[in-house]
Order: structure tokens, then C-alpha cells, then sequence
């Protein structure tokens, strides 16, 4: 058994997993640099607090597993930018409360192990998984086995640049593809376009999405989004010719309102070289878990 963390934009997950890839048990907190003072105090604590509880129920745990955005080099994560953390001790941090092997990832690169191993792109030898939330995380498979560069984990698909000059990214740099096909940026402009409150839930802006789905304004939001999504896995295609790509975070959870046009409209375009053998489009059957799940895997 295992024990996977997974620290995202705007909440940590700390769950039990057993060897088959199912979640035994799991608990999350809320969290934003903007409501919680001291947020990198925070996150330690609570980790530790949680790995000490399931330790004590679960003595059978033979390894903890992290998944962080950023970039993970041994047992530390650097440039966690959407959170504002330079610089996050997460071995240091366990090691205070066990002495388990532990194994830190970048958030994207866990959740496709998980759905190598256990889920979606289980079928497929050449593979991209992509994670649109707070920002875009993404990971390649080529030949089944995760493509991992030796300086960093690489694969920062969220910080290709597709606009010229564009956006202000929390990189630095402008018009990367997350400041235009993230979910963050496509509740930015719902939230703009309908005039709701800039704090509100995702379950509760979907139910907002369905509700208004068929207002010219919000479809042209809707559609532009989908297009710069499409200009990046254009990119991503030609490269990497993928048999697949999974869409995993939370844009699983929009499937009618998002997924199911953006397959109708690349399979329309087909905006790839190779426009005879478009890769097959896909959701992740693991969800918003499958950073918990994939972070402790030793496999890959």
C-alpha cells in the first residue's frame, strides 16, 4: 500500500492506495495564497499531520508518494508559480514524521502514470496526457515508457508559447498556452461574460455553464477556448504522433459542454500533418485522483 499526496492549484489531496490502483481512503483542504496566510507553513503541516494519521491506521504502507506542480529535483519542488512558492522541502518536510521511502513528481507526470498503469491510456504505447486546471500539465509515453529528460521532468506543455507577444504568464514569459486554454483562464472569461462573482466553485459554475450553454456570448467563449486548446494539441500531434491523448483535471467534469465539441471540431479541421491518422481523444477514467494514485508508483 501507498500513500499519495497530491498538491494542486487550489487544494491537497492525501490519499491510501492499494497495489491495484484503488483509492482506500482520502481526505482534502481548500487552499489559495490569497485566503491563507503562510500557505507553504500550511501545506507542510498539513501533510505531516495526515501521513502521521494513516501511518498509524495503515501499517502496511510501504512508500509515500508526491505529486506537486513545478519542478521536482530530488526530494524538493522549485517554481510552484500558480501558488506562489519558489521553493517547497516536501522529503525534508515527511522526513520529519517517517522514514518511508518517498518518491516527489510533478502533479501532471503522476496523474499519467496513473492512467498508464490503471486507466485510459492503458491500450497505448505512444501516448500525451494533458491536465488543464489551474494551469496545463502534461506528460508523454513514447513506446510505453514516460519520457523523462535528465536535467528536469521536461515537458512543460502548459508554457509553449502559442500566441506572439500574448498574455503575461506566471512564468514570465507571454503567451504560453496555459494563459488561454487552462480552466482557470476559461472560468476567467465565463465569470467575466455572465458577471458572476469571481469566487465560485466548480461544481457550481458547470451547473451555470449548462444553464447559460446556449447564449451566443458564452458560446463564443466557449468556442475561442476550444480553439486555442486545439492549436496546442496541433503542436503536441505533430511532434509526438500520440495513438492518444487523455484529458485529465478537472476538464473531465465538462464533458457535454467542452470535450464532445472539441472532438466534433478537430476531427472537422484536423489541423495535423498527418491528417489520416488523427490520434484517438480521450477522458481520464481516474479523474481529479489520479494524482494520489500515480504519485507513489514505482514502475515508472
Amino acid at each position: 500500500m501507498k500513500i499519495g499526496i497530491d498538491i494542486g492549484g487550489s487544494h491537497v489531496g492525501i490519499g491510501v492506495v492499494d497495489d491495484k490502483g484503488n483509492l482506500v481512503e482520502k481526505i482534502e483542504t481548500d487552499i489559495s495564497s490569497e485566503t491563507t496566510q503562510n500557505l507553504k507553513q500550511y501545506i507542510e503541516k498539513y501533510m505531516q499531520e495526515k501521513v502521521k494519521q494513516y501511518l498509524k491506521k495503515y501499517p502496511s504502507i510501504e512508500v509515500i508518494g508526491v505529486a506537486s506542480p513545478g519542478t521536482p529535483q530530488g526530494g524538493t519542488v522549485t517554481a510552484l508559480w500558480n501558488l506562489g512558492i519558489e521553493e517547497l522541502k516536501v522529503e525534508e518536510s515527511l522526513k520529519k514524521v517517517c522514514s518511508l521511502p518517498i518518491i516527489v513528481r510533478n502533479d501532471a507526470k503522476a496523474a499519467a502514470i496513473a492512467e498508464k498503469k490503471f486507466g485510459s491510456l492503458k491500450p497505448y504505447q505512444d501516448a500525451i496526457f494533458l491536465c488543464p486546471g489551474t494551469g496545463i500539465g502534461g506528460a508523454t509515453f513514447i513506446d510505453g515508457k514516460l519520457l523523462t529528460p535528465k536535467r528536469y521532468p521536461g515537458m512543460e506543455i502548459g508554457h509553449m508559447i502559442i500566441q506572439k507577444d500574448g498574455k503575461q504568464c506566471a512564468c514570465g514569459k507571454k503567451g504560453c498556452f496555459e494563459t488561454y486554454a487552462s480552466m482557470k483562464q476559461l472560468k476567467k472569461r465565463v465569470i467575466e461574460v455572465l458577471d458572476l462573482p469571481k469566487e465560485i466553485e466548480a461544481k457550481k459554475l458547470l451547473a451555470i455553464l449548462k444553464e447559460h450553454q446556449q447564449e451566443e456570448k458564452l458560446q463564443e467563449v466557449i468556442l475561442e477556448y476550444l480553439e486555442y486548446l486545439i492549436i496546442g494539441l496541433s503542436n503536441l500531434i505533430d511532434i509526438f504522433e500520440p495513438e492518444a491523448i487523455c484529458f485529465g483535471g478537472s476538464f473531465v467534469y465538462f464533458k457535454d459542454i467542452l470535450f464532445d465539441r472539441l472532438v466534433t471540431i478537430f476531427e472537422e479541421r484536423r489541423y495535423v500533418f498527418n491528417k489520416e491518422t488523427l490520434p484517438v481523444l480521450t477522458l481520464a477514467t481516474l479523474g481529479n485522483d489520479a494524482g494520489m494514485i500515480g504519485a507513489g508508483e514505482r514502475d515508472f
